[in-house]
């Protein structure tokens, strides 16, 4: 389409008048190069705006995806404490049941016991005395285990610790039982957290997923999952897992996931860049562990390998497109600029003669006045004598044989020195800027000698015709002060040369014609 305009542009007749040059030159008014630069823009900013969109989406999808697996394994999480929880409570049920009034009687018989994934296990009278090993006991101390116990209610759940005696992070449930006349104590089992940490992990996850435990008011993160399994276990504060390495243009939206966290908010997902890769990261609430949330950080490699890969088909197909479209573009130019030639000859020039045609030799003229403040010039008109003879006797390929001869006789004497136009049948005319007048009237004379020897056919020995023209000049410092008037000046003066009796030439002058 922008094609089509654009030849329809070059060829309409009102830009016709604004595209010949004084020498009579079609000038290329397609500006092919500045049609490419929009163009390509155009697609280019097209491209830029699908490329941003796609990518909006991958994040969108990343998120969404992180936060479907970040439910998945909170849910599988809170699953293994709920288990863990009940079987605490079924062996506290089983305590209560025995109805022993001797806590150190009922610790012996269960010291020894070894139960299902737990390491450790005790019991706490109603005086909070606490039946267990001196390990066990400093435990206690250290981390105020007895503040938890007296939350049970039935069950109370600690925060994740490092234990002492294993050096890797435990849980420690509290369930309620009654002994003796009706009094309350609490069953204690201490769990590694790796049997949480096995319920994150699943050979449906990539390996570079991230599992962590982050604890919203201190921010303190055990990982559960990752590329690095010596990593498993290992304790640390997210301030020197994320917030260090994270890209400060996306530090804003990272503080405020963290706030959402810290708020108790809904599960929240951002992204962020550290280095060259992008995390999509999630949290969920493990419902039975208040203030500890699970955190899955995963690279957008790991998920959005399939739109990466729509992405570069999308790009791929993109550049090929332009490509396509430069050799398009390009293959129709050469043919514009083709067209553009034929154009030229048939806008400027007249078929037969090859000379210029009466329009383009008006236009290239009026030019010229308008560009110059003093213009010296000459107007020559120039007739074929009896030109209807030659058609009637000769017939009409025969006046073609003549008029084709004679202009090329004119484009010999005047074609260095002026333009040249077939003005109307048998009737041409000649405009010359910078004219010397004593070097026209020796063109001019040399005009009416060699004239004569053009044949309208090949010549034969009873054929006597002889072809002559007469032409009237005007010059424009004497004569005219404009083209029109330098026109009609020229076209007296060759009727004064016909009415003397033609085959010769006069200039236009108040004592009349030579």
């Amino acid at each position: 389409m922008i094609l089509m305009f654009w030849k329809h542009w070059i060829i309409t007749e009102d830009n016709m008048n604004k595209t010949i040059t004084e020498t009579g030159e079609l000038k290329s008014t397609g500006s092919f190069i500045r049609m490419m630069i929009v163009y390509f823009t155009v697609c280019l900013l097209g491209l830029a705006v699908m490329i941003t969109a796609i990518n909006s989406l991958m994040r969108e999808h990343d998120k969404k995806l992180t936060g479907q697996i970040c439910d998945l394994v909170a849910e599988k999480m809170n699953n293994s404490i709920k288990y863990m929880t009940t079987s605490a409570q079924n062996m506290s049920a089983m305590l209560t049941a025995q109805k022993h009034s001797d806590i150190q009687l009922l610790y012996n018989e269960f010291s020894d016991l070894k139960g299902d994934g737990y390491i450790s296990m005790g019991l706490i009278d109603s005086r909070d005395k606490v039946y267990a090993t001196d390990t066990e006991l400093d435990e206690f101390r250290k981390w105020r285990l007895l503040e938890i116990a007296r939350k049970a209610d039935p069950v109370s759940i600690s925060s994740p610790y490092r234990s002492g005696f294993s050096g890797e992070p435990v849980i420690t449930l509290f369930a309620e039982f009654r002994y003796g006349k009706e009094e309350k104590g609490c069953l204690f089992l201490t769990y590694p957290l790796k049997e949480i940490q096995n319920m994150a992990s699943t050979e449906t996850l990539a390996d570079d997923t991230e599992i962590w435990l982050m604890d919203s008011e201190s921010d303190n993160v055990i990982q559960c999952a990752g590329k690095n399994k010596y990593a498993i276990g290992s304790w640390a504060n997210a301030m020197l897992i994320f917030d260090s390495k994270i890209e400060k243009k996306d530090v804003v939206a990272f503080e405020k996931w963290k706030e959402s966290m810290h708020n108790d908010e809904r599960a929240t997902g951002v992204v962020y860049r550290i280095g060259d890769v992008t995390y999509s990261q999630v949290y969920a609430d493990i419902n039975f562990m208040h203030g500890w949330n699970v955190v899955v950080r995963m690279p957008s490699s790991a998920m959005s390998s399939a739109m990466e890969r729509f992405r570069s088909i999308v790009i791929l197909y993109i550049v090929l497109l332009l490509l396509a479209t430069i050799v398009m573009f390009l293959l129709t130019h050469r043919r514009d600029v083709a067209d553009r030639e034929i154009l030229k000859n048939l806008s400027i020039h007249d078929p037969l003669t090859d000379v210029m045609n009466r329009r383009a030799l008006d236009v290239a003229a009026n030019n010229y006045f308008q560009r110059m403040l003093r213009p010296e010039c000459a107007v020559l008109f120039i007739d074929v004598d009896y030109f209807k003879q030659v058609n009637d006797r000769y017939g009409h390929d025969a006046g073609d044989k003549v008029l084709k001869e004679f202009a090329a006789l004119l484009k010999d004497l005047f074609g260095d020195i002026g333009l040249i136009s077939r003005y109307g049948g048998d009737e041409f005319l000649v405009f010359i800027k910078n004219a010397d007048k004593q070097k026209i009237e020796e063109k001019l004379a040399e005009l009416t000698l060699r004239a004569h020897e053009i044949r309208p056919i090949t010549r034969r020995e009873d054929d006597y015709y002889s072809l002559s023209c007469s032409c009237g000049g005007a010059m424009c410092s004497d004569n005219a002060k404009n083209f029109e008037q330098l026109k009609a000046c020229a076209d007296a003066a060759l009727y004064e040369v016909k009415d003397h009796g033609r085959d010769g030439y006069g200039w236009y002058e108040s004592s009349g014609s030579r």
